[in-house]
């Protein structure tokens, strides 16, 4: 099987994300994929493709690009015998149903926390050219069949790959705590994401204050890469709340599977978006319980009460407690970790990923 895949996008994005997972599905399931993108940011991660450039570096924001790119598409198209092409993102979906020309199937990667126009052009653009759509959630399904009329038969929702191999229980790495300060008896809080008002670290930052209250070994790490100002303004909150010794900001690190085995618990404390949420993905696949706000496609991951608790956005009290609950009962903690681990495994494996675009890519009618 030949397949294109097309984003937009130059970072990483939810949705950039799934094209790279279906750029690797289908390698490993011996198609020749041709991976098409601004810039060769993704070359690493998908280094078994064919990986171009458009020509233009920003088709989303600029007329002439989103051109140029259309046209080159068009010829690498009429070039090439494709049997499928993947969109992800709005403009990279334009620009495949203008440049594919009915050549191929195209399947849209729907992704993001916007909810799709349903204006006529859109509708007639995911009903008429778009053989199947992929949803990152429950909720973006649900957007896409009522705004956009479609068949719900057509809109699929597939949840994004972890690596289950990467990410896997795994012991306390002493050596590893005292780099980073953490004593020996403490009990890791453990939250994975950029520093960003999105992501809920202040809200985070406020629970610990009940969480220190009634265990007063926990220590929160902040692991990632800080946005402007934002460090310093965690930071100010935890002196402020006397939680100066029990806040460690770890800032961005490769180590993260490792890091995970320091935890006693597992934090996603976002305030919205989440559609896409590798972490706790990530937690689950490392057999950690998990705390995490009911955001996205959260509940759709977590189990609560099972693997793990969920809570409301913005509420520091009830993330304390919850928190506090898993610390105060490790036989409970632990239950949740292997049943995060189990669903991990079963449900967004890279595994379960590709058992589940085969079954999209069927039902378009594209044989593999």
């Amino acid at each position: 099987m030949r397949s294109l895949v097309i984003t937009d996008s130059p970072v990483w994005t939810a949705e950039a994300e799934y094209a790279v997972s279906v750029a690797r599905a289908e390698l490993r399931a011996g198609a020749l994929v041709t991976f098409v993108t601004p810039g060769a940011r993704f070359a690493e991660a998908v280094p078994d493709a064919r990986v171009l450039e458009l020509p233009g570096s920003s088709p989303s924001r600029s007329p002439a690009d989103f051109l140029a790119g259309a046209r080159w598409l068009s010829d690498l198209v009429r070039r090439e015998r494709f049997d499928v092409i993947h969109s992800a993102r709005a403009t990279a979906h334009l620009m495949a149903a203008v440049s594919a020309g009915g050549s191929a199937p195209i399947v849209h990667l729907r992704g993001g926390a916007s909810v799709p126009g349903g204006h006529p052009a859109n509708r007639f653009l995911y009903r008429r050219l778009t053989r199947a759509v992929i949803a990152s959630s429950a909720r973006v399904r649900e957007w896409v069949i009522e705004r956009l009329g479609l068949p719900s038969e057509r809109v699929h929702r597939l949840l994004a790959p972890v690596d289950t191999s990467a990410f896997r229980p795994c012991g306390r790495d002493a050596e590893l705590a005292r780099s980073l300060g953490i004593r020996e008896d403490a009990a890791v809080v453990m939250n994975v994401a950029r520093l960003a008002p999105v992501k809920g670290q202040a809200v985070l930052v406020e629970a610990m204050a009940h969480v220190v209250a009634t265990c007063p070994r926990a220590v929160l790490a902040l692991v990632g890469e800080p946005w402007s100002g934002e460090l310093e303004s965690l930071r100010r909150l935890a002196r402020r709340l006397g939680l100066e010794s029990s806040v460690v900001f770890a800032g961005r690190r490769d180590d993260v599977p490792s890091l995970l085995g320091l935890s006693s618990v597992c934090v996603s404390s976002s305030v919205g978006s989440e559609e896409n949420s590798r972490a706790v993905s990530e937690y689950m696949a490392a057999g950690r319980p998990v705390v995490a706000t009911a955001v996205g496609v959260v509940p759709e991951l977590v189990r609560d009460g099972a693997s793990g608790l969920l809570v409301p956005p913005r509420d520091a009290a009830a993330l304390g407690r919850a928190i506090s609950s898993v610390l105060l009962a490790p036989d409970r903690a632990a239950r949740m970790g292997s049943e995060g681990r189990r669903l991990a495994v079963e449900s967004f494996s890279a595994e379960a990923f590709s058992a589940g675009l085969a079954r999209v890519l069927e039902s378009a009618g594209v044989a593999r």
